[in-house]
């Protein structure tokens, strides 16, 4: 007789789900509200939970009061972003959310949405939170009833993540998502790593927190990479406990966003103030505005880069490049030549072959031409020819060296 599903089931150690037991803290009935110092809310859809906290006017977080609120121009400048007449950081909502996955995907979802924003009272911290999936359409308009007042979001890495899940979950849900589109968004993480991408090894928010704004985390503190197992054991257990420090988490980083972006916005309004930044920072801001095309502005700053001379090598180099190629742009030869000689000292092959150039087109010069080209020569015969570029680097300057030889012989008068 042929075995049947069933008792091929049996054999695998595969248990019906109508005889496991649950055990003791599985029927326990918790107050999930009073745990988590939540409040239950009510629409159409059903019911969600609200957290909030507010801060005073003159909170401090780290380094950062967050009292030192003001213009918003110059940062969403730096950030590419373009906002609509009037908006200030009053009109900003910073969001974070928490998932069920670290990766996305239309399976994921976002049990744990941060939201927090400045008022007249100080700042405000609203987490909405879901005690079971099929409170998500609930959650999810309370959720585009906040945005609704607001011009725009702030978020860390919120391009890449919270928002393309938000707007799935939107859509999975049947909600219009155009109020979230029209939204000005700034992805602090784009800025951050190019500011910090020459000093700091990391840019994660949290790395942040501790290198620049100097603000420490509790012992409440739990890793993001368990914040998903966190969730899946609560639905399991129905102990929301453990989802206190996965609330502190998401309140910590909305805070920590808040203070970055104060941070930003007033650096960046008093660029000029140059003892407020780290040599190394102060030069990557210079590269960013020279990237928008805000050359002369980006040359003050590289300027002050170079006469304060705390750069390392590397980026010393890169700075004397910069200028180099700002001048040499207008036509300042003479300039450009200045900063060429300077990298020439560290035996920067390409300065000697700009400083060749310039005597042998602008200064027609040969002779001096001819010296520097065999300087590189000697500096790249020293280096080595590794690298294939290198060889026809070579090449190049061989054939230079020959055309300037030609070049004097016509120069020397006949007896």
């Amino acid at each position: 007789m042929a075995e049947s599903l069933s008792d091929r089931l049996k054999a695998l150690g595969f248990v019906p789900a109508a005889s496991i037991q649950k055990n003791d803290q599985q029927t326990r009935q918790f107050n999930f509200a009073e745990i988590i110092n939540a409040q239950k809310l009510n629409n159409q859809f059903g019911d969600s939970y609200i957290i909030v906290n507010k801060y005073p006017l003159d909170y401090q977080h780290g380094k950062i009061n967050f009292s030192t609120t003001g213009e918003i121009s110059a940062l969403s400048t730096a950030a590419r972003v373009t906002t609509s007449e009037g908006t200030g950081i009053n009109n900003l909502l910073f969001l974070d959310t928490e998932t069920t996955g670290l990766s996305g995907g239309t399976g994921t979802l976002a049990f744990l949405i941060g939201l927090g924003y400045f008022s007249e009272e100080g700042f405000v911290l609203k987490q909405l939170i879901l005690r079971e999936p099929s409170q998500e359409p609930a959650m999810l308009l309370e959720l585009l009833n906040i945005l609704d007042s607001f011009s725009g979001i702030v978020t860390y890495n919120g391009k890449g993540f919270d928002a393309p899940l938000l707007r799935s979950r939107l859509i999975l849900n049947r909600f219009p998502i155009d109020r979230f589109q029209e939204l000005c968004h700034f992805d602090l993480l784009y800025l951050a790593r190019r500011i910090w991408k020459n000093r700091l090894p990391s840019r994660a928010l949290q790395d942040l927190e501790h290198e620049i704004l100097e603000i420490p985390r509790t012992d409440d503190e739990v890793p993001g990479w368990m914040i998903p197992e966190i969730y899946f054991n609560f639905q399991r257990s129905n102990d929301p406990t453990p989802l206190k420090g996965v609330v502190y988490h998401n309140g910590m980083d909305i805070l920590s966003l808040a203070a970055l972006f104060l941070y930003l916005s007033t650096s960046l309004e008093n660029i000029h103030q140059v003892e407020q930044f780290d040599p190394i920072d102060y030069y990557s801001l210079g590269q960013i505005y020279f990237d928008l095309g805000m050359k002369e502005f980006a040359e003050k700053i590289f300027i002050t880069s170079y006469e304060q001379n705390g750069l390392p090598k590397e980026l010393r180099l890169k700075l004397l490049h910069q200028l180099s190629i700002l001048h040499r742009s207008r036509g300042e030869y003479e300039i450009a030549c200045k900063y060429w000689e300077e990298a020439a000292k560290f035996e920067e092959i390409e300065s000697f072959i700009e400083i060749a150039k310039y005597f042998e087109h602008q200064k027609k010069d040969y002779s001096t031409a001819l010296e520097w080209t065999e300087k590189a020569i000697f500096i790249l015969e020293k280096k080595g020819y590794h690298k294939y570029q290198n060889k026809l680097l070579a090449k190049e300057l061989i054939k230079r060296k020959d055309r300037l030889l030609i070049r004097l012989r016509k120069d020397i008068p006949h007896v």
